[in-house]
């Protein structure tokens, strides 16, 4: 378990410098482009190398890559592991290089011939034209990045992102300040920005892998047991992880056809400060469980197969749920420090804290539902993840239509949040290892300390906020968030102690020890 809290830790301290880099870079984002056509074209045409990221990359085919890879290296050798990586990487480098030559010209030819009338629309696709070959070097650098989690290697895939971020800082601050360039040409320099972190995203864990593992690369079209078996899980599993990526287009393509200029915007920033704790928490910690759950459930070890699950899935929500209070409670003053700069102004912080407010009641769904994927791809179980996301997708995409007729994005965002939570209750009742009635009231998951500590924290914090002790300047905003982010934090965490958290019991014996040495 010591090696599973140094990987946790490991995993989630790099995690969180790459999303406050993240963050830093979504600042300079909206001081640079603002809430403009540009910027939500640039928006829209990521999203398309991210769903097929999330495909074929660092979602389903790595879930299905890491079991059967962990298993032959175990039963068999690591040469025949490596083999099997080599198998698996000359297929993708094949069907993404020609899925991009043929995305990027049609892209190019759309936007040239002038098929669609919009002239956001023009943009978007002609960004998507330079950007969409992102996803063959990701992708690439998302098996290797597997790979290196099966022997304990974690670093590599944490950093990761951090590479990505810094050259997209690097790009947007020189390209804006040093050569102040503006609209669709800023928008050039950042797709050929992300393009340059995508490189070195593929070169880092690729020398790692090498270098510590033994591992050569060579073009291998010769298949195996271990290929097939990758094949028969990711199948499933790829349309699973399309419906999910689909969802995400459905909600951003409908935000970007309504009139409202900047819907897209506002949306795609609440995503990114809730994926803020989901990726430095709950990702980080399913990340590193991951290969422990698969292992175990391989050698039939039920005891140890329940007692990683129980543990992941308690840190999990006891991070995640104060995370989303915090945010929902302080998300006028989060959105005014770190955005209110340049073009984004304060009507904009407005519209993006309340879009943030609702998503933070989605933000425990999200969480429980990842983790509940990462428990069934690790028993090779790609159906019930799978009708989940078809379920999500029907649900958000109905109630998506219905209530933007009447509400614009706020519409949009009660449907996502609706639409995650039916997901995560339908994952919930499909595990056979826990029902729900056992995450929710056996000790091992800790949910009622977990509860009773979140009210406890929730209601010092909004008596608080409502003594109106600070103001509504940015400095006020800032003295707001320097008071109670920690004594939020202080309060939730005495909390726990005294409810026994398993994690925490040892500072709860101190403190018992202390206080009774004293009275003495």
């Amino acid at each position: 378990m010591t090696s599973l809290t140094n990987s946790i830790s490991l995993v989630s301290g790099l995690t969180i410098v790459s999303r406050f880099l993240g963050l830093f870079r979504d600042v300079l984002f909206f001081t640079c482009f603002g809430v403009s056509a540009i910027g939500d074209a640039f928006i829209l045409a990521f999203t398309l190398p991210n769903l097929f990221r999330r495909m074929l990359g660092e979602g389903t085919l790595s879930s299905a890559f890491i079991p059967v890879y962990s298993e032959v290296k175990e039963s068999h050798s690591l040469q025949n592991a490596n083999d099997v990586l080599n198998q698996v990487l000359t297929r993708l480098f094949f069907l993404l290089s020609i899925i991009s030559i043929v995305v990027c010209l049609l892209s190019w030819w759309a936007s040239n011939y002038y098929w669609v009338e919009s002239q956001k629309w023009i943009d978007g696709l002609f960004l998507n034209s330079i950007i969409f070959p992102y996803v063959l070097l990701i992708c690439i650098s998302a098996i290797i990045v597997g790979a290196l989690n099966t022997h304990k290697s974690f670093f590599a895939g944490a950093f990761s992102p951090i590479i990505l971020n810094i050259a997209m800082i690097g790009g947007l601050a020189f390209c804006y300040f040093g050569m102040s360039w503006r609209g669709l040409e800023l928008g050039m320099a950042l797709c050929v920005a992300v393009l340059v972190g995508g490189i070195f995203q593929t070169v880092w864990p690729w020398i790692q892998l090498r270098q510590s593992f033994d591992w050569r690369w060579k073009f291998n079209f010769s298949s195996s047991s271990g290929l097939e078996k990758i094949k028969g899980l990711f199948l499933i599993g790829a349309f699973s992880a399309a419906v999910s990526q689909v969802n995400i287009m459905v909600s951003r393509f409908l935000a970007y056809r309504l009139e409202d200029e900047g819907a897209l915007s506002y949306l795609f920033l609440s995503a990114r400060l809730i994926e803020l704790p989901l990726g430095v928490f709950a990702i980080s910690i399913s990340t590193v469980v991951f290969p422990q759950l698969s292992k175990a459930f391989q050698k039939e070890q039920n005891n140890e197969y329940k007692n990683y699950f129980a543990r992941g899935f308690r840190l999990t929500m006891s991070l995640i749920i104060p995370a989303a209070i915090g945010l929902a409670l302080l998300s006028d003053s989060i959105v005014s420090v770190f955005f209110q700069w340049g073009e984004f102004g304060g009507k904009d912080v407005m519209l993006a804290s309340e879009v943030l407010v609702i998503s933070c009641f989605a933000l425990p769904f999200y969480a429980m539902a990842a983790y509940f994927v990462k428990a069934f791809h690790s028993q090779k179980n790609m159906k019930a993840p799978l009708h989940a996301a078809v379920i999500s997708l029907c649900v958000n995409f109905v109630l998506s239509v219905v209530l933007m007729q009447y509400y614009g994005m706020i519409g949009l965002a009660w449907a996502n949040v609706i639409s995650a939570c039916l997901q995560t209750l339908f994952l919930g009742t499909r595990l056979n290892v826990f029902n729900l009635k056992t995450l929710l009231g056996e000790k091992t998951f800790s949910v009622n300390s977990i509860i009773i500590s979140s009210f406890a924290m929730l209601g010092i914090l909004w008596f608080t906020i409502q003594q109106e002790y600070f103001g509504e300047s940015k400095l006020s905003s800032i003295v707001e968030l320097m008071v109670l982010i920690p004594l939020g934090v202080l309060v939730y965490g005495i909390s726990l102690v005294v409810c026994g958290f398993p994690e925490l019991k040892k500072y709860r014996k101190k403190i018992s020890f202390g206080f009774f040495s004293n009275g003495q």
